[in-house]
């Protein structure tokens, strides 16, 4: 029987993967959803043991799907798709998902319990809906404000000029069968750099009507002071009164992936 929502995740088998795929184990959502994992890059051999470990927590309504090919799809990595954050996996486990609605969850980030519920009501009678984010301090996950800079929707925040806005991965849920045409620019990039498959994506969903939105904080974005962003991040924090935090690591899957 198909569940009734599906999550895609795409990773390079950090530890960070086990924050984010419980996040989604801990949803307060009441219906059936498929957990669709997908392994670019396992540089330290730590696929295996974080299967183990997740396959054993996952809860009776859910289904863990673990994709392994055993080489990367993207061209980053000796592949053939553009994308250098998981070359075609988004694409093909967004297929694979035997479920009609798809979020999709970075493996550095994480959701608060309600996410899912809310994107579920959100998403009725649309083609897309979409959450907010908090930005929160990679080593100890601590909030530090909401993300009014970036992934604020369409027409919105830093990106309204360039790109029309933006909603990052993390934040979004699809109707897969209304958006089965746009599937493949997950496998795209949009610069030479092998990222940008999300303004890509985005940039086609903003050709449809209206999307549902939450208008609740319940992405947990942790940032990273190796993205080009993180300057402005800083000061945009400063201007709400936040001190950026002194950021001993990063885990971030942008700048970490090998």
């Amino acid at each position: 029987m198909p569940f009734d929502l599906a999550v895609v995740i795409v990773t390079v088998c950090r530890r960070s993967l086990l924050r984010a795929v419980r996040s989604v184990y801990a949803q307060a959502y009441a219906g059936t959803v498929q957990v669709l994992v997908g392994v670019d890059v396992d540089p330290d051999g730590a696929g295996p043991s974080l299967y183990d470990a997740l396959v054993a927590e996952c809860p009776p309504r859910m289904a863990l799907t673990w994709m392994a090919l055993g080489y990367s799809t993207s061209a980053r990595h000796g592949g053939v798709h553009a994308c250098g954050y998981g070359g075609s996996l988004r694409t093909a486990l967004s297929f694979c998902a035997n479920a009609r609605r798809v979020a999709y969850l970075d493996d550095d980030d994480w959701w608060d319990p309600s996410h899912l519920a809310l994107l579920d009501r959100a998403i009725a009678g649309r083609s897309w809906a979409f959450s907010r984010s908090w930005y929160v301090n990679p080593d100890d996950g601590r909030i530090l404000c909401e993300d009014g800079l970036e992934s604020v929707g369409p027409g919105q925040g830093l990106y309204r000029n360039r790109d029309g806005g933006f909603v990052r991965p993390s934040a979004l849920m699809i109707d897969k069968l209304a958006l089965g045409d746009a599937l493949h620019l997950w496998s795209l990039a949009k610069y030479p750099t092998g990222d940008g498959e999300d303004r890509l994506l985005f940039e086609r969903l903003l050709r449809e009507p209206p999307p549902g939105r939450t208008d609740a904080c319940t992405v947990h974005y942790a940032i990273d002071p190796r993205d080009g962003l993180h300057d402005l991040r800083c000061d945009f924090m400063r201007r709400l009164g936040v001190a950026p935090p002194a950021i001993r690591k990063s885990d971030s899957t942008r700048a970490a992936a090998p």
